[in-house]
């Protein structure tokens, strides 16, 4: 079992050279953001490449875990974001999630026919509107939009359920507000509010060797991505294939009262104010914290951004870090993904955390190509997100 990668043309997935990976460089992947990683190659193998081959955006890096029957589960893949670093005898190429091409696409009603005056006012005053919608189908939406331009194909599916119906979200994107609406960042938006999905877009080869993104997401009912499989790590047992195990606490988002902003100038501001006075108990001073939307001129939404952010600053935040033998089976890599459940059973030797057995979910992971060991990071499975916050205190 080992790491084995492959170019691939990002607009299509077609699979180009395998790349001789040397053990230099490493990856990340956090849970609603986009992963990270680097490829150092000799340099010999590059010059064999027509140069296509190595152009950022235009081509991607896949890697992918070689299982023991040789099959490959793409674990990581993205566009190589910028030339080479060069020493005299390798090229090491940085690279990061399909997210970065994302972060380079402005969500538009449509696409100007020309570049005439008249064109592009009307694509300034055209609006996207999802109504009836789960947040998730909403962001299937913004991404099959992100795509419908010229030059915009990817070779992204869809891999959780649409769910519609009159009582769902809804959202509205002007036209005009070019400087807010790249598709990644109203993506990021959907994950924040109060039981927003996790979105990840995860690699896989398709029956025809072809590369493919497969956009997956929580839903209405279960904000969490769907799995399969749940890992059960004992850091107890002595035959545990944890490495590791370090425990970190953050108290620093701690707040009862929360303030968000949305659009509008000076007093005529927008502000929802959202709040847990049981949370002044025991001598314990009140804490604030300010958040915004500037953009935005839904009170809903402004609402909601405030519930998620006083929800998320309820208690201390504890992250239980540890480094596993990704080449175990209880741990194996291809059977989890970030974002998934998991079982974690701790000893007595940590303050701030209880012994025995609970849920964590994975939050993100990291490694190098030079082993099969993995850094994971857990929290707690659920953040509560109780609905009588004394809220919504609006100025306009």
């Amino acid at each position: 079992m080992t790491w084995v990668a492959h170019l691939v043309r990002t607009m299509d997935g077609a699979r180009g050279a395998r790349l001789d990976l040397a053990a230099e460089g490493s990856w990340e992947i956090p849970l609603n953001g986009i992963e990270s990683f680097s490829v150092t190659v000799g340099k010999d193998q590059v010059r064999r490449l027509d140069p296509l081959w190595w152009s950022p955006y235009r081509t991607s890096v896949a890697v992918s875990w070689q299982r023991e029957d040789g099959s490959l589960d793409a674990w990581i893949a993205g566009p190589i974001i910028g030339p080479p670093t060069e020493t005299r005898a390798t090229a090491t190429f940085e690279c990061r999630g399909i997210g970065a091409i994302f972060e380079r696409r402005v969500l538009t009603a449509q696409e100007p026919i020309s570049l005439s005056t008249a064109a592009q006012v009307e694509m300034m005053t055209k609006r996207l509107r999802y109504a009836g919608m789960s947040l998730g189908t909403i962001g299937q939406e913004v991404v099959k939009r992100g795509m419908a331009k010229v030059g915009g194909t990817l070779p992204i599916t869809f891999g959780s359920p649409r769910e519609q119906g009159s009582t769902l979200n809804e959202r509205t994107y002007e036209g005009h507000n070019l400087a807010n609406n790249g598709v990644w960042k109203r993506l990021t938006e959907l994950s924040g509010v109060r039981n927003g999905p996790d979105i990840a877009f995860r690699p896989r080869w398709n029956a025809e060797g072809w590369l493919e993104w497969v956009m997956v997401h929580g839903t209405r009912a279960q904000p969490q991505i769907a799995q399969d499989w749940s890992m059960d790590l004992d850091t107890t047992s002595s035959r545990s294939p944890v490495a590791s195990v370090d425990v970190t606490t953050d108290a620093s988002r701690l707040a009862s009262r929360v303030y968000w902003t949305g659009a509008g100038e000076g007093s005529t501001t927008m502000v929802r104010v959202a709040e847990d006075r049981s949370r002044l108990h025991d001598q314990m001073p009140i804490l604030e914290a300010v958040g915004s939307t500037s953009d935005s001129a839904n009170r809903d939404l402004i609402r909601e951004h405030a519930i998620a952010a006083l929800a998320a600053s309820r208690d201390v935040v504890t992250q239980i870090s540890m480094s596993v033998d990704g080449s175990d089976q209880r741990c194996e890599i291809g059977r989890w993904r970030v974002g998934d459940a998991a079982r974690v059973t701790l000893g007595d030797e940590w303050l701030t955390v209880p012994a025995g057995t609970s849920p964590k979910r994975i939050i993100s992971a990291k490694g190098s190509w030079s082993s099969a060991m993995v850094d994971l990071e857990f929290q707690d499975d659920a953040i509560p997100t109780p609905d009588d916050y004394l809220d919504e205190e609006e100025i306009e």
